[in-house]
């Protein structure tokens, strides 16, 4: 049993081996008898299963569901924290459907250390800085805010850096439950660009963006659209960017077609405006609407209304500005996840071949192997210096900027009807190639598949 818990930083001592002749009845989970009442030492190797309640029961279920897999796959788990656990809660943000707050964490995750003697030790609480995110007229946790948690829960397993789920909490004052998430020390990429984007050269848009791309190849590959995917829900933690906000995300096996369109206008695919249900390769239209954004400093018409008219347009073909300079490559890749046509994209895998292409080219400038390395129609060391070049361009661009009134960037609900049947225009045309039957990414002379960047790009994890 030792060596079972010893990757979880648990304990697996006989402290209450004497009380196991005691009768205190069985497990719910593995119907073997409690070592101790209400205590299973297998489902429960740290006794945090019982002695608290959150007053919902399919909240409760969630959290312990989170402990109980913990003994078996080795992944952290979600706590359950009493509100008087944070201090100096103050917002730092709203968006369409919920408050996001900082606030120190006076205990810190719970943390054990391993003695000389086998046994483990609780180490001392560590207050941590983290951000709460209250789930508005949560009070009664229905199944919509259920979903974020337990959508948020299953990316969290399934990627390397996610934006961590903590834990939850309830406001004893409004009664509303809240999310303990990650705190991002860098903001969202909308502000990133904002503040910063005149001087963020391309080998940082790159390094953000490969981040971006492996946190939805992450969702896409467990079977999951986020459905809500904008620059604001990027954010930066640690200098890693992490996808983040999953309150409209679900299956992609359980989408359907309705009325209610919900999301930040720019960035929804022209397919899901026309009432198509969505797609994993809705998410990959707004995918490349952020690689727009990366390039010229600002979100996607901001000088106009978010409205029907809008709306219409982008199912005519329009398409987002990209900054002077840009190389015409990236605009192609860009344009294709843009595509009108949803079955032509790239898919996230696919990308994120693609940008970690890229992303070597500017990282192993030494390595000569890598700079010789052919992929797509280019050598690394084209891609490096076609880069490089852009890079002359980036301090001319300007990020100040003075948005229409109603070029609204939080999430809401629209509706639309009438609309046309989604088209490219003449002026993307070029992009995206005459082979619209085929779905390998051409760049120029090439329809190469890049078959394995990861040892190439591991080293900076």
């Amino acid at each position: 049993m030792e060596a079972e818990f010893s990757k979880f930083n648990i304990s697996d001592s006989d402290e209450y081996s004497n009380s196991e002749k005691i009768n205190y009845g069985n497990c719910s989970y593995c119907n073997k008898s409690f070592t101790k009442e209400l205590w299973c030492k297998e489902c429960d190797p740290i006794r945090m299963i019982n002695g608290w309640t959150s007053g919902n029961n399919d909240i409760d279920k969630f959290i312990k569901d989170t402990i109980y897999d913990r003994r078996e796959y080795g992944y952290g788990f979600v706590e359950w924290i009493p509100f008087d656990k944070f201090e100096d809660i103050e917002q730092i943000g709203e968006g369409g459907f919920a408050k996001v707050y900082s606030a120190t964490w006076v205990d810190g995750e719970t943390r054990y250390e391993k003695q000389d003697d086998g046994n483990w030790k609780k180490e001392e609480p560590k207050p941590k800085k983290v951000a709460l995110k209250r789930l508005n007229g949560s009070q009664n946790m229905s199944i919509e805010y259920l979903n974020e948690l337990k959508t948020h829960w299953e990316f969290c397993k399934s990627t390397t850096f996610p934006l961590k789920l903590f834990g939850i909490t309830k406001d004893p004052e409004t009664k509303e439950f809240m999310m303990n998430l990650e705190y991002a020390d860098g903001g969202s990429l909308r502000n990133v660009l904002l503040n910063y984007g005149n001087s963020l050269l391309w080998d940082v848009k790159i390094r953000i963006l490969r981040w971006v791309i492996s946190n939805l190849e992450s969702l896409h590959r467990i079977g999951y659209l986020h459905k809500d995917f904008h620059s604001g829900n990027i954010l930066i933690c640690n200098g890693f960017s992490r996808i983040s906000d999953f309150g409209l995300s679900g299956p992609s096996n359980k989408q359907k077609s309705d009325k209610k369109i919900c999301g930040v206008l720019p960035y929804i695919a022209p397919e899901i405006l026309n009432g198509e249900p969505y797609t994993l390769s809705s998410d990959i239209y707004s995918f490349g609407v952020i690689m727009a954004e990366l390039s010229s400093g600002k979100p996607s018409f901001y000088k106009r209304k978010h409205d029907i008219s809008l709306a219409l347009d982008i199912c005519n073909g329009l398409r987002p500005e990209f900054g002077k300079g840009t190389p015409e490559f990236y605009k192609k890749i860009a344009h294709k996840c843009m595509d009108a046509n949803s079955n032509q994209r790239p898919t996230a895998n696919e990308l994120y071949d693609i940008v970690g292409f890229w992303f070597g080219s500017l990282l192993y400038t030494s390595d000569d192997e890598y700079q010789e390395k052919e992929k797509f129609g280019y050598k690394g060391k084209d891609i490096k210096a076609i880069f490089e070049e852009a890079d002359k361009e980036i301090p001319n661009i300007s990020t100040s900027y003075e948005k229409d009134p109603d070029a609204i960037y939080s999430s809401r609900v629209f509706t639309f009807n009438n609309l046309t049947t989604p088209v490219n225009s003449s002026i993307i045309a070029p992009y995206l190639g005459g082979n619209q039957d085929s779905k390998l990414i051409d760049l120029e002379i090439s329809n190469s598949f890049l078959d394995d960047v990861n040892k190439e790009i591991s080293s900076d994890n």
